[in-house]
């Protein structure tokens, strides 16, 4: 073979190379709750297990069925988080919700609880993405969090009620 042989299968062997990357991209969003000192958190947390660093943007949370008394401001019920952070390699990040929660339910005094969606934007290998993460539901008085659950498939309710717990289901129009 001759060099101009040589540079066309190393040019093609780069560029099938490079268009597999995207598909190769392994970079996971996910809300968890972590225990430190005795302070409690909810986080986003932003595995980048892929090669490539991954830049990113924001976040968006929805809260929709907030159960919640006695706020200070209206709530807005969506909150957007500027993250605005490099990923690199095989590391994580973490970026606390507690706060973009607590506003977006209005700032309530006491126990709330809400179905929270969460949405990332980011970006990698120029090419942007977004990734959606599985609704749960979260429990928390003020900055801190009681609970965090996935939803049940028969969509259940829990409201608590002096320590007891109530189960109401959810009727859907069928």
């Amino acid at each position: 073979m001759g060099n101009g042989s040589w540079m066309r299968l190393f040019s093609l062997r780069q560029k099938s190379t490079e268009d597999s990357d995207h598909a190769e991209i392994k970079f996971i969003p996910k809300l968890t709750i972590t225990r430190n000192n005795g302070w409690v958190y909810l986080e986003l947390v932003l595995w980048n297990s892929s090669d490539w660093t991954v830049w990113v943007e924001e976040g968006t949370v929805v809260l929709t069925d907030l159960d919640a008394n006695w706020q200070t401001g209206v709530p807005t019920g969506q909150a957007n988080l500027n993250i605005r952070q490099n990923v690199v390699p095989h590391d994580v990040l973490s970026v606390s919700l507690a706060s973009s929660i607590y506003d977006a339910a209005g700032r309530p005094q006491g126990q709330y609880s809400c179905f929270v969606f969460t949405n990332v934007r980011y970006r990698a290998r120029d090419k942007w993405f977004e990734a959606q993460l599985e609704a749960c539901r979260v429990e928390m008085t003020a900055l801190t969090v009681l609970s965090l659950r996935k939803p049940h498939w028969y969509n259940k309710k829990i409201k608590h009620t002096k320590g007891s717990v109530d189960f109401t289901t959810l009727q859907r129009k069928g």
